[in-house]
């Protein structure tokens, strides 16, 4: 889908472009490298960034992000550098997650309101991804200098925090907190649009090209154990404790399975310490793996993806495994069941049922023509929802939502 007018970068100078200014709020966390680049620590979302600033060709796209120096002795992440010649990095005070940020908040707004206040008022449309711990102060800004806004909520941080199953008092103090983001997030809606990401509109990073390299090779059947994958941010609302718990219980039944773990968080340990119930030349762990094209190959090199988590907003990680060709058994939580098309394109399970994931594990490993359907289509559907086509979705969905800017044609 191409919006309206819009033409990419690298289009011929007379072609349309914006005379829009856009600013970006995110709390992603990066940092800046002694060659001057910037990269996030983890996070994504700045690729379908910038993929809406190509798609939209705005005058300008500033990206307000929390940035710090690379540290000495700190190994660059791998991941890709934001492309500074389409994002305008607008640096914040760095914050080392939610609990750092609570505890310096007095200092991180001061040192950041100055920042934020000018972005605004120098910009012609503020996208705020929510929730985020700077959203106040943008919505502050925007109210006082009069720009209109729009939030990207990614999901209810109550629903995550209890989904995470602490004990008393930090499940308590985990909701109170969360109840606050998300307030923010109400306060948002209140006046400006909130689009609440579904199955159609979210922030794909997917590409063409992941398709068509997909499409090129045979995801051959098993030859020795099956590869079951597993890709995130290990966190207590993941599920992983009924993965390793599945997989365990596959191994006893005479299955001849392995898992592949991709991703880092603060559940490791404890994922850790699950393992030990299954045989070490059973697992993988690959840990954070930022470099797209080995992330994508560790992703072919599977037969299953299982997804098991307790709570979801809309997973990219189904999308991207869909692009890598992988059928898919996950927990119907938040927008799974949409993005599967309600099990069209993959198995879906109750949360914390492990004798479910293993069931439909064991349906799919046993099925080659089943496996070989969910891949194509997934395959299909992916392929109507990378960056590209995302990109374009948002950008005519802002063109509906502010007609009075200046767009082109």
């Amino acid at each position: 889908m191409t919006g309206c007018g819009s033409q990419r970068l690298g289009t011929p100078e007379h072609a349309p472009v914006a005379d829009i200014r856009l600013s970006v709020l995110d709390d992603g966390l990066f940092v800046r490298t002694d060659a001057g680049d910037v990269r996030p620590l983890s996070a994504t979302f700045n690729r379908f960034v910038e993929g809406v600033a190509r798609s939209g060709q705005f005058r300008r796209v500033r990206y307000i992000v929390p940035v710090r120096p690379l540290q000495t002795g700190e190994v660059e992440p791998a991941v890709d550098p934001v492309d500074q010649k389409v994002l305008e990095i607008v640096p914040t005070t760095f914050f080392a997650g939610i609990a750092d940020y609570l505890l310096r908040a007095g200092y991180v707004a001061a040192r950041n309101w100055p920042v934020i206040d000018r972005a605004v008022a120098e910009s012609d449309l503020v996208w705020l991804r929510l929730p985020a711990s700077n959203a106040l102060l943008a919505l502050a800004a925007a109210r006082r200098h009069r720009v209109p806004y729009f939030g990207w909520v990614a999901g209810s941080v109550q629903q995550v925090a209890a989904a995470q199953q602490r004990l008393p008092p930090a499940a308590i103090v985990a909701r109170a907190v969360g109840a606050a983001y998300d307030a923010v997030t109400n306060l948002a809606g209140r006046n400006g649009p909130l689009i609440t990401l579904d199955a159609e509109l979210f922030a794909s990073v997917v590409t063409d090209t992941d398709i068509t390299e997909t499409r090129a090779m045979v995801q051959p059947a098993p030859n020795g154990p099956a590869r079951l994958v597993w890709a995130g941010r290990m966190a207590g609302e993941k599920g992983l404790a009924e993965l390793v718990a599945a997989v365990s219980l596959l191994l006893r039944q005479g299955a001849d399975v392995a898992l592949v773990l991709i991703g880092d968080g603060p559940a490791r340990p404890a994922v850790q310490r699950l393992l030990r119930s299954v045989p070490a030349d059973r697992v993988e762990y690959h840990g954070h793996v930022g470099d797209r094209l080995r992330y994508m190959q560790l992703l072919r090199s599977g037969h299953i993806f299982v997804h098991p988590s307790r709570a979801e907003g809309v997973p990219k990680v189904l999308v991207e495994a869909m692009a890598a060709g992988l059928p898919i058994v996950a927990t119907a939580t938040g927008g799974v069941r949409d993005v599967l098309g309600n099990g069209e394109r993959g198995r879906l399970v109750p949360p914390h049922d492990v004798d479910a994931i293993v069931a439909a594990a064991r349906e799919l490993l046993d099925d080659e023509w089943q496996r070989r359907f969910l891949r194509e289509r997934g395959l299909e559907w992916a392929g109507q929802h990378t960056v590209e086509a995302q990109a374009d979705r948002l950008v005519n969905w802002m063109r509906d939502h502010f007609p009075q800017l200046p767009w082109p044609g």
